[in-house]
């Protein structure tokens, strides 16, 4: 009985260590291609389902669909209803594993997991190891099905174990219990559906007990995408409800279309199944597709109802909607000078994300705080700063290539501006609980303020005359940083220790935020001051 259990725990620790490392190579591969096709190749609502059933073929992840998608949502390059048609065809696509698992190929398995395993430790280009790792994942579940199969394989001569399957084929209700805990445990429908084949192999599972397995595993699968749900806001939750209802549903039509046949004796899904001739095997596979088939196309009928309906329970947060590009939908993969124009209009919204960090020191400040700002700006950066990255790929011309270059600078430039914001925000609203220095924090306020707007602007405008101005304002011997200093030795032999110690945090990192806008307003390569 030892080795039993041990080859049952082993099959399904080679199995379960197959899916992660089949799922981690494919999007280290995919995750990527997957990001840009979505935004530029989706645009109508068939496109994207065919896109969705090719990319789920490849990719294989729900989970890791779900973010990309929800990330691509927060930042406004992608619809709530084209994501919807996205994922109703990649729950098709990502049934096709599940035909490949039910192969009876055990001598090339062997073969496969030797010869991805030796390649793995060989090779030493990330790309090529990435390729192995996914070779050695599909190999690795492979074995694990067959080590767990034969593992149970003796357990048929035993009474107790033949007695407790006839009882539970008996209650079908025990086969759905079953298959929703182990959808709990493993979070993955798909990874059941494995195990059910595996043991339907060897006879374990017998009629419709596989079948009932895969609609409970439907179930309990989705308590983790309740789970995962928790980390997204607004229309990002509204794909994690959706997915919640589309595995719900799926199962529980198909729970339904069982009982109605059993009960009532009315030919339907087993009746089909049986006409096919087919394997319980492949009737496991088959039934799979068919539930999420199911699921597809129903969500699809009803895609712009239930789209409305969402957007209502789950309205966009106030975060979000700050986070969202505004200009890089209209960038063009094959046009690097246009997606330069956009990511530099977008650039000018990050500066007036910052500006609007400093607004929540005022004191009758009432908006959105500044961790949310914050963290809207960190999303509209990691926007701007893939979409740069993109540009880079693309062929162009010296004065583009300079161009970008200088694009890539300034996001840099941004970035510590916003961190060097938040850290004199967080120093303004100190230093008020020291008295001698509330003057010199409303001065630096409003400095910064200043500052940063009259960047914004010059940016906007791009005038030469405008930008001269700017760079005299804030040049190292200019009236900003000159009334600064001087304040700072006017109060720096006053005060306690604390005082002085915030004193000097709220002169530094005000100084450093008027350094930075001089660099990124002068960030021109044409402009002699």
């Amino acid at each position: 009985m030892i080795e039993i259990i041990g080859k049952v725990l082993l099959g399904l620790g080679l199995m379960f260590t197959g899916i992660q490392m089949l799922s981690s190579g494919l999007k280290h591969i995919g995750s990527r291609p997957f990001r840009m096709l979505a935004v530029r190749f989706v645009s109508s609502g068939r496109r994207s389902v065919v896109f969705g059933l090719g990319s789920g073929m490849i990719l294989q992840s729900t989970s890791a669909a779900l973010v990309i998608l929800a990330s691509l949502i927060s930042a406004g390059a992608l619809g709530v209803p084209q994501a919807i048609a996205i994922l109703s065809g990649f729950s098709i696509g990502n049934c096709v594993l599940l035909f490949i698992i039910s192969l009876n190929i055990a001598i090339p398995i062997m073969f496969l997991v030797g010869i991805c395993g030796i390649s793995m430790y060989l090779a030493k280009d990330e790309k090529y190891r990435n390729f192995f790792q996914i070779g050695l994942g599909l190999a690795l579940i492979f074995f694990g099905i067959q080590m767990m199969s034969a593992g149970v394989k003796p357990l048929r001569e035993e009474d107790w174990f033949t007695g407790t399957m006839a009882f539970s084929s008996n209650y079908p209700m025990l086969s759905i219990i079953a298959g929703m805990a182990l959808g709990f445990i493993s979070q993955s429908s798909t990874a059941v559906a494995m195990v059910a084949i595996g043991l339907a192999k060897e006879n374990i599972l017998t009629g419709p007990q596989p079948l009932l397995l895969i609609y409970g595993a439907a179930i309990g699968s989705t308590l983790f995408k309740v789970l995962l749900g928790q980390g997204f806001r607004g229309a990002s939750r509204q794909l994690v409800r959706f997915v919640n209802m589309f595995n719900i549903f799926g199962s529980s039509v198909f729970i339904l279309l069982y009982y109605i046949e059993v009960n009532l004796h009315v030919p339907l899904l087993i009746a089909l199944l049986n006409t096919l001739n087919i394997s319980i095997v492949n009737q496991t596979a088959v039934v799979f597709l068919l539930l999420n088939l199911t699921s597809a196309i129903f969500f699809l009928i009803i895609n712009g109802p239930l789209t409305k309906w969402l957007a209502k329970a789950l309205p966009p947060s106030e975060e979000e909607e700050l986070s969202q590009t505004r200009y890089l939908s209209e960038f063009k993969i094959d046009d690097p000078d246009t997606g330069l124009e956009m990511i530099r209009l977008e650039q000018i919204r990050e500066l007036d994300h910052i500006g609007a960090f400093i607004s929540t020191a005022r004191e009758n400040y009432t908006g959105t705080n500044l961790a949310s700002r914050y963290d809207a700006y960190k999303s509209l950066s990691r926007e701007v700063a893939m979409s740069a990255t993109d540009v880079a790929a693309m062929t162009m011309q010296p004065p583009t290539a300079k161009d970008h270059a200088y694009i890539q600078t300034r996001q840099a430039l941004l970035d510590q501006l916003a961190d060097s914001a938040v850290a004199v925000v967080k120093t303004i609203i100190q230093s008020r609980e020291h008295p001698l220095l509330k003057g010199l924090s409303d001065s630096c306020l409003e400095s910064v303020d200043f500052l940063i707007n009259l960047a914004a602007e010059t940016s906007k405008t791009n005038d030469l005359e405008d930008i001269r101005v700017f760079l005299v304002l804030s040049s190292g011997n200019g009236p900003s940083i000159e009334k600064l200093r001087k304040t700072y030795m006017e109060n720096e032999n006053s005060g306690a220790g604390n005082d002085k110690a915030c004193l000097l945090d709220l002169t530094m990192a005000t100084e450093r935020i008027i350094w930075l806008l001089n660099r990124l307003v002068s960030l021109k390569p044409s402009i002699v001051i």
